[in-house]
């Protein structure tokens, strides 16, 4: 096996790959959330997570065109817990902690990176370690809406309850 030999402080074409590859299912994963959620709020939260996935896809794609003779390969496909999300297998808390789990995976990662990266690297990880942050506080908001309600994500009265609160039998 060869080894590509990457200028110290830039992404390898592994890495790229990586964020595709994680990219490509996240958008997935969040998009059909958004698609399939009768509560607004969340539904709504899911889209804006899409469209971040899609922008970051974007920019992933002008970073591999950028480096010369690049080659970046992606499998995708790779992870069961994303299947079981979009099949419906796990329940919505646990679709929110496995959300959480990989979001601030990805984030430790693009710091990893970040710590090592020149100044070519550095503000396109930067941009990427902001979003996972943010998607992981606003998922946290949810998992503790979910402990309080274990219906949440099927809430069409979400705002409602979030105003008036729950009245108790």
């Amino acid at each position: 096996m060869t080894t590509v030999e990457t200028a110290k402080g830039t992404l390898s074409q592994q890495h790229l790959g990586l964020l595709m590859q994680y990219t490509a299912e996240a958008y997935k994963t969040f998009q059909k959330l958004a698609e399939n959620l009768p509560n607004p709020m969340t539904a709504l939260l899911f889209k804006q997570f899409a469209e971040d996935e899609r922008e970051a896809r974007d920019l992933i794609e002008m970073k591999i065109a950028s480096i010369p003779d690049s080659r970046v390969s992606v499998t995708l496909g790779g992870d069961l817990l994303f299947q079981d999300i979009l099949e419906g297998s796990l329940s919505y808390r646990e679709t929110t902690e496995f959300l959480i789990s990989r979001e601030r995976t990805m984030e430790k990662k693009l710091t990893e990176w970040s710590r090592a990266a020149g100044p070519r690297d550095r503000n396109f990880l930067v941009y990427l370690i902001g979003s996972k942050r943010a998607h992981t506080v606003e998922l946290e908001r949810e998992l503790d809406l979910l402990k309080s309600d274990a219906d949440w994500f099927r809430r069409e009265d979400a705002e409602s309850r979030i105003v008036h609160g729950t009245t108790s039998k």
